[in-house]
């Protein structure tokens, strides 16, 4: 990450972590545009949430002293108050522990989910402006679990936790002043909470904090979004004070719109990624340390051929050669497709059928080395495993046997778009997929019937994965370097 990326996203964490437009949403628009990979920038998360915390705690030291002392001296009030803030933050609680994975998975660059939940969160606001609260009306323990319902839903990337609670504070008729103060402390627990867990799982390893601690854009970022946010904190209370919330209203109704619009123009451009459960650097370190299965004892690397090299009218756009891919991360060095000879064989006859079509085959990935397997079932979050091979028994692609193709222009050369993306974790790559516009199915079913025709069979979740039914390869997890000094055609 550079510094000045750093800067920008520590303002917006800063200024959006108070600002009711959405501190998550922003910033998965500002990765969206920077191109960042949020998912190898634990260590800068962490540290922009803690100094959003210590600006809340720096804003609030006076009522947080209170508190303290309140607890120890055991004053009626200040407990009351703990409990309060305790109660309201069992909900967001629950929603982190039960589903992390499925949290996790919203925030993978959807700007058009992150544009709809900004219309919600304008929605919120502008009501806030017709409601009036109750003169003496204080926050009682079910407004406290009500609220922290609402900040659980702020979960979702686009509704604002400030503007959620703050909002539903109002519509409760509690006092604006002391909805807006409530609204900032009941936020600690959760954020520490968070951030001891993130901790614990992955800012233990010594490579992180030695790699990282001292770098010049993770300071930048954790003193922009110390400074924007102490602004941003103060400024809230003043805005919530004066009613103008409903001016937020239309700054989120004009950038969720423009979200939408952006992502529904981007949306045949843009390719499907997940957010790993653990990160790249873990997930090599535990690809290389895991035992393999039984590996290929009977030199089925020596019938692997370069598929380029076979035939030049093969396209090649190996994904995992490049950060274009479901992890955004590289995993091969080459740009390489090795498939089994027999295999190959086959593809040429279909790439020929295709041919007269109008059409070639283009490669996303084949052979590929049993570490990469491992790396990507540990990677993907459990309610998307069924996408990915699991390593136990090693997969088809590790012998050298399994080929993932989709079709371009003989004429343009441009690829096909297809009923969905490469490494599309939804419904739409499932090869039975009804929906979508007809043209695209039967291209689909073009290339399946082909593929099928001449000795492969399509994977049932994934429309451009293909096993060739004759492969008695065994598992190999041989590099792409390794390969190249040792196969030839």
């Amino acid at each position: 990450m550079e510094w000045y990326e750093a800067l920008i996203l520590g303002i917006i964490q800063g200024l959006t972590e108070f600002l009711p437009i959405s501190s998550s949403g922003h910033l998965e628009i500002a990765s969206f545009i920077l191109n960042t990979k949020q998912s190898q920038n634990l260590l800068f998360t962490v540290l922009v949430h803690i100094a959003t915390a210590i600006s809340i705690i720096y804003v609030f030291r006076g009522d947080i002293l209170k508190i303290i002392k309140g607890v120890f001296t055991f004053n009626k009030k200040e407990i009351d108050i703990t409990l309060k803030i305790i109660v309201s933050s069992i909900p967001v609680g629950i929603i982190g522990i039960l589903f992390e994975d499925r949290v996790e998975s919203f925030f993978n660059g959807n700007i058009i989910l992150v544009g709809s939940m900004l219309l919600v969160t304008s929605i919120l606001l502008f009501f806030t402006y017709f409601s009036r609260e109750e003169k003496g009306r204080r926050i009682t323990f079910i407004d406290a679990l009500i609220i922290g319902i609402a900040q659980a839903f702020a979960i979702l990337p686009g509704i604002s936790r400030s503007g959620a609670t703050i909002s539903t504070a109002i519509f409760l008729r509690i006092n604006r002043q002391e909805a807006t103060k409530f609204s900032f402390l009941m936020v600690l627990i959760p954020i520490f909470g968070i951030l001891l867990l993130k901790i614990i799982d992955g800012l233990s390893s010594e490579d992180i904090v030695v790699a990282n601690l001292i770098s010049f854009p993770y300071a930048v970022g954790f003193l922009s979004a110390l400074f924007s946010g102490v602004i941003a904190c103060k400024l809230m209370l003043k805005i919530v004070k004066e009613s103008k919330l409903i001016y937020f209203s239309a700054y989120c109704l004009f950038v969720g719109l423009i979200s939408i619009l952006y992502g529904c123009n981007n949306l045949k451009e843009s390719t499907f990624y997940i957010e790993p459960v653990k990160e790249i650097h873990e997930l090599r370190k535990i690809s290389v340390n895991s035992p393999t299965p039984k590996l290929d004892s009977i030199g089925s690397h020596l019938e692997l051929v370069d598929l380029k090299k076979l035939n030049d009218n093969f396209k090649l756009d190996i994904r995992y050669a490049s950060e274009n891919n479901f992890m955004r991360s590289k995993f091969y060095n080459l740009s390489k497709a090795y498939l089994n000879k027999d295999a190959a064989k086959n593809l040429l006859k279909a790439q020929k059928d295709l041919e007269e079509k109008g059409f070639g085959i283009v490669i996303f990935d084949a052979y590929r080395p049993w570490y990469v397997t491992k790396m990507f079932w540990e990677g993907t979050p459990k309610h998307l495993k069924h996408f990915v091979a699991d390593p136990k028994d090693g997969s088809v692609h590790n012998r050298g046997c399994a080929i993932d193709i989709g079709l371009y222009d003989k004429k343009s050369g441009k690829n096909i778009k297809m009923i969905s993306g490469y490494d599309e974790f939804t419904e739409r790559a499932y090869p039975d997929y009804n929906g979508g516009k007809k043209e695209k199915r039967d291209i689909r079913d073009l290339l399946i019937s082909t593929m099928e025709r001449n000795g492969f069979s399509v994977y049932e979740f994934e429309w451009w994965h293909f096993n060739y039914n004759m492969c008695n390869s065994g598992i190999m997890n041989y590099s792409f370097e390794e390969l190249d000094s040792i196969t030839s055609i």
